[in-house]
């Protein structure tokens, strides 16, 4: 399963030759731009594209909650706020291969791993 946040159909397409025997590519990130994939790719392997609403807070708390519990954590790019400029040109050029996530000097532990699991739920280059 790929879990596709970012809005960037082009992306998303290229995933498609990326999933595995009954491999779901999960759409969360919206844009207009169409999908581009062919029959064989979905056929070949049994792979199937879902799109699927984010959901309510109480969804967000629920994943943040399961992520603490279970130690689970995105794959991401950290950059200091001080290097926002640099992060965004790396994400504007799409040489970034995880999310692009801004810290904060002086954050405890516990507040970047929330602020780092939260960015799961938003869209590239938005800020929270």
């Amino acid at each position: 399963m790929i879990l596709a946040t970012a809005p960037n159909s082009k992306a998303m397409s290229e995933l498609i030759d990326g999933l595995g025997p009954n491999g779901e590519l999960i759409v969360v990130g919206a844009t207009a731009d169409p999908i581009e994939v062919t029959p064989m790719q979905l056929i070949n392997g049994s792979r199937t594209i879902q799109g699927w609403a984010a959901g309510t807070p109480a969804d967000s708390e629920d994943t943040l909650h399961f992520a603490e519990l279970t130690g689970v954590r995105p794959m991401i790019e950290k950059y200091p706020l001080e290097k926002a400029a640099e992060a965004y040109a790396r994400m504007m050029s799409g040489k970034a291969q995880f999310r692009v996530v801004l810290t904060m000097c002086g954050w405890s532990g516990m507040q970047s791993r929330i602020a780092a699991s939260a960015a799961l739920r938003v869209r590239v280059g938005e800020i929270a």
